[in-house]
């Protein structure tokens, strides 16, 4: 398979913008969670609520986004969850109860959730598997460095400025990078691949009977139910459990985002270097070193301790979920690859809808570090699942237009 180098470079870079603007705006609500609550009065139990809504309109469309990219092409489902999350970031800085933010929230969520699937598909049909996890990761790098910006911003600036204005920017950048993809990106023409070859249908039932697929969408379940704690708390367990301010615990959340964008490269690049035996032994390892860089900070640490184990958490962390996409995307045949790419982000993110919630609740009630231990714990267990998960030899099969005239005409002769 050959790949147009300009496409591919401009295909990651706007999707990798678009899903710096997803980030920016998930990490501001993180950061700024202290000052959201000041302002509507909320506890610990309803803050978790607010972190948790934007998962329920998320975790709607995952898997629905990814086969409609299947049936139709992703670009156009790309740009309309762009622009529908884009929209909603904007009035959620306009929010005057804690009702109508919630329901901007939520409507954020199912923008992000049309978006998300649709932009992995660009990026991974743009792509060849020898260089698919590295670039999978420079597209993903938008998360990381969104969530750097995004945490820093609502913890520095908020205090200043107020948590509104974030969200204001957060989507009015992301609707320029909604109309750059539509200008600048251009579509396949049908005819020209319906000339050069036909894929054969393959029935979205056999995507639930591939073992692998499932295996691994349920251990992005079990990894995203801790995950999801360090990202959307990390700030206020720095707060509760160092004795930070607000600024200084937001900053040094915010660099998880600086050392994953370099981690999801390095990771990568050797990933991409081996088979995919590597590729899960490495997703394996990571998975295990970064629930013990978790656990290892609720120990009674030094600050400048805490930082290094931030960084390293970062480093090996963010990069599992682009491995995860681009792993997916090899189990399944190129028809089911969207749909792939959809269910596993769903079965993992309805983590994101539950944790964050169970954490503020159970927090309340004993301590954040004691839940955080518990949420390293289950990233633990959850790299079990991977050693289940196997690569299918069945090759593809492709019915060629001219060939099968050809064998046609032979035949009759």
């Amino acid at each position: 398979m050959q790949t147009d180098t300009k496409k591919m470079v401009l295909v990651s870079v706007l999707c990798g913008l678009g899903y710096m603007m997803y980030s920016v705006d998930r990490m501001t609500v993180s950061s700024a969670i202290g000052l959201i609550a000041n302002d509507f009065g909320l506890e610990k139990g309803q803050s978790g609520i607010l972190l948790s809504s934007f998962f329920y309109g998320f975790i709607g469309f995952l898997f629905l986004s990814g086969i409609i990219a299947d049936k139709l092409s992703g670009k156009p489902v790309l740009i309309l969850g762009l622009m529908m999350f884009s929209v909603a970031t904007m009035l959620t800085g306009i929010a005057g109860s804690m009702t109508s933010l919630i329901f901007y929230r939520v409507m954020t969520g199912i923008g992000e959730g049309v978006f998300w699937p649709a932009a992995s598909l660009e990026v991974a049909n743009v792509t060849t598997e020898k260089q698919r996890t590295t670039v999978m990761s420079l597209y993903w790098m938008g998360y990381p460095i969104g969530g750097f910006f995004g945490t820093w911003l609502g913890a520095m600036l908020g205090p200043l400025y107020g948590w509104r204005v974030v969200f204001y920017v957060a989507g009015g950048l992301g609707i320029l990078v909604a109309l750059a993809y539509a200008v600048l990106v251009k579509s396949e023409p049908k005819k020209v691949v319906a000339a050069t070859t036909v894929k054969e249908k393959v029935p979205l039932g056999q995507l639930f009977r591939n073992r692998a697929v499932m295996l691994i969408a349920f251990y992005y379940f079990l990894l995203l139910s801790g995950w999801w704690i360090v990202l959307l708390w990390a700030p206020t367990f720095l707060m509760n459990m160092k004795q930070l301010s607000i600024g200084m615990a937001g900053t040094i959340a915010s660099l998880l985002g600086l050392t994953g964008a370099l981690g999801g490269f390095l990771l990568g690049r050797y990933c991409d270097g081996g088979d995919f035996t590597r590729k899960r032994k490495v997703l394996i390892g990571v998975t295990l070193l970064s629930s013990l860089l978790m656990a290892a900070m609720v120990m009674d640490l030094p600050v400048f301790a805490v930082v290094i184990l931030v960084l390293f958490l970062g480093l090996l962390g963010y990069p599992i979920t682009p491995m995860v996409l681009s792993f997916t995307s090899e189990l399944v045949p190129p028809q089911l690859r969207g749909a792939a790419i959809g269910l596993v982000m769903n079965i993992g993110m309805t983590a994101g809808g539950i944790s964050p919630v169970l954490a503020g609740y159970f927090a309340d009630r004993y301590s954040m570090s004691t839940v955080w231990f518990f949420a390293a714990c289950v990233m633990l267990v959850s790299s079990v699942l991977l050693l289940g998960v196997r690569k299918s030899t069945q090759p593809v099969t492709h019915r060629r237009v001219a060939g099968l005239a050809s064998d046609i005409s032979t035949s009759k002769q």
